[in-house]
């Protein structure tokens, strides 16, 4: 099936090449559409904006049947992402970096920030109202110098609906198979003419799951979400506006059908970290660890009571075969399964312009979540008891308090020396504690703060007509704090740790012709650094500094064909120092977790390229490809030696660390990063055609490709290559529209990006592995990922007025 899913890419891209490639011969008025971007916190046309960045209009969102980042991913060159838990705890990727440990531990940033109408967004995002944005940008490369934290290898920024001059609204309402549903609304206008505007967007979706739990024989994988945002605009004069915006939203979503992929099923790396080192096992297998594609399997969770009165026994696992004898139990086993998510969010906008042309801008944002977050992180109908609850069993919550402020003074656009000057502060507060049964809240817990003070400021000027540079800097001090508090009341952990940074980026652009535009960028890139708690205190690594990269990116836009079609191309490397790798240890309880350490150097170089062209009055087709080539030009991993050596434990010194194979090597070195795909490729082609009966008949066919990615560094095991495919089809009238949408047609099944796990119920603090004192005695590596999505068919009428 995967073949013919890369067989109708590869067809589908030469159609719309060669549509492309014919587009002399068609009308000369079909021209491209011109989206305005504020990539650089200036309006500018996208065209124009000397930057790689995608965008995506109402009407695109619309067309592509985009309902999440998942979607916009599809399309933008560059950006890859995955859902891998559920809704929630987020890492997007832009060009090969990103971070497992990413909203997983405390701190760890995924280089990639989230912005709602420019202001800083820390939360996961997947569940906003897409049908309430006027706009998507995607921009591609460091923006720590303009955007600030976490901006490291991109950023995204959604630009909310803002009220028109006349009253108007729209009514949607879509069912999809597998009980998809979703009803939004918005209506906006003028309460005082010219005055005070409001806009008002209202939504509810549901989704009942598509997977089976064969454990309690319930539905996995519910979604539900309801939302409203209201925005007001407020212009009392022509220098002064002010723009306020409250969301007001609740997620619901059940079980999150993660599969586990035994270790039982490991085929390479033999050694003594395997389940034949276990002797009360009913294994042989003496592989560490497994080589491939990791493949959708039956989800096996006990988030409720078993629903036949027999366990289901985790492959390799006898019922009596640890030390803690019978470890099945026919009981619920976590105390929530699922993610809840109550969210407020509060933004405002104010600027005033001086009769110089320079223009002041205050910005302030408040976002106050509360998320419960469970899963049954054994995958299987085991639960035994070390407390309160159940070990292995993992569910919590977590109180966010995120405050950004801005304040900048920016200069008239059109001078031809620009310049622009401001300061910034974030603040966020989390506070985190694990849920019991009965639904009770554990007396320890989690506290952390995150502090970012920051100065900046930019320079542009034009040499002549067509050249013209600018200079942007950025000094940052962040100051990142935890403390962990026991069930008794005590410490466990307290620690805090700054880091300042400063910023630089360089862009020069010069015009070849009015349709066309060169550019280059040099910048720097700065992802924060963080503490690793009470793991790493425990092991003498209490924190990771900031990983920091050197810039490279050259680039062309212009138009061909008359102003019928729009290239942007990209040429981009990256120099990365300190990369932030994830490292297991075990705590003090004896569990195994991760901390992160900055373990690597690497590099990247790709391309990306846009092309779009507007076929004829009724037709436009795009088609994107991206390449991000990425790999660790030095690195030493204690894992690596484990799996090279044949289970020996690293101790820092390959002469005197254990080797039984004679193989035994740390190096990382030529591996391709993690989570992060090589090749992107998108193609599509829209069409709207009047019929005799005065309506149009509309349509959207589209395929998207993404290779493999890796689940860890060592390039081994992986998710694999997804060709997706998508079609809308209907009629419009002049006021309404009905159309048949269909999602994955060729109903692709590759598993969505996987977690290196281990396999429990094996822990290292009841550790019965014979190996030598010397080598890794650490729990049999396991895997465990969520399945795709299968086809979706359905109807959406949508009505304006």
């Amino acid at each position: 099936m995967r073949s013919l899913g890369k067989f109708s890419l590869q067809t589908s891209a030469a159609v719309v090449s060669g549509m492309v490639l014919s587009a002399p011969a068609l009308a000369q008025e079909s021209l491209i559409e011109e989206i305005t971007v504020t990539a650089r916190k200036v309006e500018e046309s996208l065209n124009d904006a000397p930057v790689s960045v995608s965008a995506f209009t109402t009407a695109s969102i619309e067309q592509l049947d985009i309902n999440s980042v998942t979607d916009i991913a599809r399309f933008t060159p560059g950006l890859s992402f995955s859902s891998a838990f559920g809704r929630s705890t987020e890492r997007p990727v832009i060009r090969g970096q990103g971070n497992i440990l990413a909203r997983v531990q405390f701190g760890v940033e995924s280089g990639v920030a989230y912005f709602v109408d420019g202001m800083y967004y820390a939360g996961d995002i997947q569940s906003l109202d897409m049908s309430n944005l006027e706009r998507v940008e995607v921009i591609k490369g460091p923006q720590s110098a303009l955007y600030g934290r976490n901006t490291y290898s991109g950023a995204i920024n959604f630009v909310t609906r803002r009220p028109g001059q006349d009253f108007s609204g729209r009514a949607r309402v879509r069912g999809l198979g597998d009980g998809e549903n979703e009803l939004v609304g918005n209506v906006g206008g003028q309460l005082i003419d010219g005055v005070l505007a409001m806009q008002a967007a209202v939504r509810h979706y549901e989704f009942d799951g598509q997977w089976t739990n064969t454990v309690t024989d319930r539905p996995a994988g519910q979604e539900q979400s309801d939302s409203i945002n209201v925005t007001f605009d407020w212009t009392p004069s022509d220098a002064f506006s002010l723009t306020a915006r409250l969301q007001r939203q609740e997620d619901e979503d059940g079980t999150r059908p993660f599969f586990l992929q035994s270790a039982a099923e490991n085929n390479c790396y033999p050694g003594f970290r395997s389940l034949a080192y276990w002797p009360m096992v009913e294994s042989t297998n003496a592989n560490q660890y497994f080589c491939g594609e990791i493949l959708p399997r039956p989800i096996a969770l006990n988030d409720g009571p078993d629903a036949d009165g027999m366990p289901n026994l985790i492959p390799g696992i006898n019922a009596g075969s640890t030390f803690f004898g019978n470890v099945y139990s026919l009981g619920q086993g976590v105390a929530f399964s699922g993610v809840e998510r109550d969210l407020n969010v509060y933004s405002m906008s104010a600027s005033y312009d001086f009769d110089s042309g320079n223009t002041l801008t205050f910005q302030v944002s408040n976002r106050d979540e509360e998320a419960r977050t469970g899963s049954d992180s054994d995958h299987g109908p085991t639960n035994f008891f070390l407390g309160p609850e159940a070990f292995f069993a993992i569910s919590g919550i977590t109180d966010y308090s995120e405050t950004t402020y801005e304040l900048r003074l920016d200069s008239a656009p059109d001078a031809a020396v620009r310049w622009s000057a401001g300061v910034f502060q974030y603040d966020l507060e989390e506070d985190a504690s694990d849920i019991l049964p009965g639904d009770s809240i554990t007396p320890d817990g989690i506290d952390n703060y995150i502090s970012n003070f920051a100065v900046f400021g930019s320079v542009g000027w034009d040499f002549s007509d067509r050249a013209s540079a600018t200079v942007e800097l950025r000094y940052a001090d962040e100051e990142k704090s935890q403390e962990d508090i026991n069930a008794m009341g005590m410490i466990d952990f307290s620690g805090a740790k700054s880091f300042t940074s400063f910023a630089p980026r360089v862009t020069l652009d010069y015009r070849l012709s009015d349709d066309a535009m060169l550019y280059g960028i040099y910048s720097q890139g700065i992802k924060p650094g963080g503490l690793n708690g009470a793991d790493g205190a425990s092991t003498g690594r209490p924190s990771y500094d900031e990983e920091e990269s050197q810039n490279l990116e050259g680039g062309l836009k212009t138009a061909l064909l008359d102003g019928r079609a729009q290239l942007n191309l990209a040429l981009f490397w990256t120099d990365i120092s300190k990369y932030q790798l994830t490292t297991p240890v075990a705590d003090p309880s004896g569990a195994l977790n991760s901390i992160v350490t900055n373990q690597a150097d690497g590099e990247v170089m790709g391309i990306e390229i846009d092309l779009l062209a507007q076929l004829n009055e009724f037709t436009r087709a795009g088609v994107t490809y991206g390449l991000a080539d990425s790999e660790f030009t030095s690195g030493c991993d204690e894992f690596q030696w484990s799996l090279t050596s044949g289970g020996g434990r690293f101790n820092g010194d390959p002469a005197t660390s254990l080797n039984p194979s004679g193989m035994g090597d740390c190096s990382v070195a030529g591996h391709q990063f993690p989570m992060g795909s090589k090749h992107q490729a998108s193609a599509f082609v829209d069409f709207s055609r009047p019929m005799n009966n005065g309506l149009n008949f509309i349509g959207n066919i589209n395929v998207s490709y993404e290779s493999k990615r890796y689940t860890q560094l060592h390039q081994s095991s992986y998710t694999g290559a997804a060709t997706l495919v998508g079609a809308r089809i209907g009629v419009q009238g002049e006021n309404w529209s009905l159309a048949l949408l269909g999602r994955n047609l060729t109903n692709e099944d590759s598993a969505i990006l996987a977690t290196r796990w281990l396999q429990s119920p094996y822990f290292t603090f009841a550790s019965l592995n014979v190996a030598p004192p010397t080598a890794d005695r650490g729990a049999p590596r396991a895997f465990f990922a969520l399945p795709r999505r299968e086809r979706q068919l359905g109807l959406e009428l949508s009505y304006d007025f």
